[in-house]
């Protein structure tokens, strides 16, 4: 998107909103879409966290399944 367009989309946000929501003009709406940005990062990180920690358990679970069988057949 061009700056211009930027621009645009940004005043017009404004002008959608009375004073109350942003009443520190749009500075405060910069502030807040980062925050904004922020969390979803960390949301993002924090599910990439357990994701993989999940697949570390799921195969570490298998490893130990293989052995308990492989273990079977020395009776």
């Amino acid at each position: 998107m061009a700056q211009a367009e930027v621009e645009a989309a940004w005043q017009a946000e404004f002008k959608r909103i009375d004073a109350t929501e942003a009443p520190d003009g749009p500075g405060a709406a910069f502030r807040w879409s980062g925050d904004e940005a922020e969390a979803r990062r960390l949301q993002e990180e924090h599910s990439h966290h357990y994701l993989r920690w999940t697949f570390v358990g799921a195969f570490a679970v298998m490893i130990v399944g293989l052995i308990g069988v492989g273990l079977s057949f020395l009776d």
